[in-house]
């Protein structure tokens, strides 16, 4: 079984007082009460529990159901961490036995009519390639109700990813999707990543993904408690 060994720094725990670990030096931003926070990370506490990670995922996430850690212990893990009333911001660092593997973890929950959506995503990023997932699950009384991304998100097609011509490399290439959860506005980015191998064809070609397809941007609607496209 491989060793993961998390490098510890200051724990920067905004939970009750908000704060911000830059270049070393701590910033305080204003407390947020625990009652506004506790949805987010009750929510959170419950994708941790039904969470499986993909094969040879090497997040923090991962190794703390590796290592079957507790709630506190998978907060220790993350030496950054900001969280809001309605969005958190989490960062940590740690070493395996052939690398050294930076995680962020990004949240958000979406109030409906009834209803609450926890939006859940990782990335872990090593030697710089980075992969990265997302989860959706509805917060009920008796725990996180795991759903598809395609009963909240809107269809999305590999065309609306491209603004302009699709370089060679692309072309015919099925592209995966991340959503990524806004601070604030209550709106998710869904932004398109090409498989390895099409990563790989682009590189030689002197093409970056990131740089021919775009961002999309969806807003949320409470009264139907779905993502709607806002482009």
């Amino acid at each position: 079984m491989n060793v993961i060994r998390p490098t510890f720094k200051a724990t920067v725990a905004v939970r009750a007082l908000g704060a911000v670990s830059i270049l070393g030096g701590v910033h305080a931003s204003p407390a947020v009460p625990a009652s506004l926070q506790g949805a987010l990370l009750d929510g959170l506490r419950g994708h941790l529990a039904t969470f499986t990670p993909v094969s040879g995922e090497a997040s923090l996430l991962a190794y703390a159901r590796q290592e079957a850690l507790d709630w506190t212990a998978f907060q220790n893990l993350f030496a950054t961490q900001v969280t809001g009333t309605a969005y958190l911001d989490w960062r940590g660092h740690s070493v395996t036995p052939t690398a050294s593997v930076f995680t962020t973890l990004r949240a958000a929950t979406y109030a409906a009519d009834t209803r609450t959506l926890l939006v859940v995503n990782r990335e872990w990023c090593s030697a710089g390639s980075c992969q990265t997932r997302t989860a959706f699950g509805w917060l009920e009384p008796d725990g996180l109700e795991v759903v598809k991304d395609t009963t909240v998100i809107p269809l999305l097609r590999d065309a609306d990813f491209y603004s302009g011509s699709v370089p060679a490399c692309l072309k015919g290439v099925s592209l995966g999707v991340t959503y990524v959860p806004a601070r604030t506005g209550g709106t998710l980015s869904a932004m398109a990543v090409a498989p390895r191998a099409a990563q790989q064809a682009c590189a030689r070609a002197g093409v970056s993904p990131e740089a021919v397809t775009r961002p999309l941007k969806l807003n949320w609607t409470p009264s139907v408690g779905k993502f709607r496209k806002g482009w």
